[in-house]
């Protein structure tokens, strides 16, 4: 991770609730590195995991190094409910983005 690298936020927890309206997602730009954070529009995240530091409260936003991993896993989802609705299942599917697509396109022939 370099300074200026571009990235994407979106809104999760709070930050998601108070946009319940829209799907909140930010192109923005690291603008500080160190050993153990970085900063992205003054939002601190962990350099080991990504995640946001938050001091013991919930998370407002979700890094992402691409547009595309947002819209991927926002398909994921949907393909997720769609399948467990056809099964009533619960519980995480260790599934991948292609299994849970064809998996999808077998269940609506």
């Amino acid at each position: 991770m370099n300074i200026g690298d571009k990235v994407y936020l979106k809104a999760v927890g709070n930050m998601a609730v108070k946009y319940k309206d829209q799907l909140l997602i930010k192109e923005s730009k690291i603008t500080k590195v160190g050993r153990k954070y970085f900063e992205v529009d003054g939002v601190k995240f962990k350099m080991e995991n990504k995640e946001q530091e938050t001091g013991g409260y919930t998370a407002d936003w979700k890094l992402y190094f691409s547009k595309q991993e947002i819209l991927d896993e926002q398909e994921f989802q949907k393909l997720e409910r769609d399948i467990r609705s056809k099964f009533n299942a619960f519980g995480k599917l260790d599934l991948t983005l292609d299994q849970l697509k064809r998996i999808n396109e077998i269940i609506n022939e």
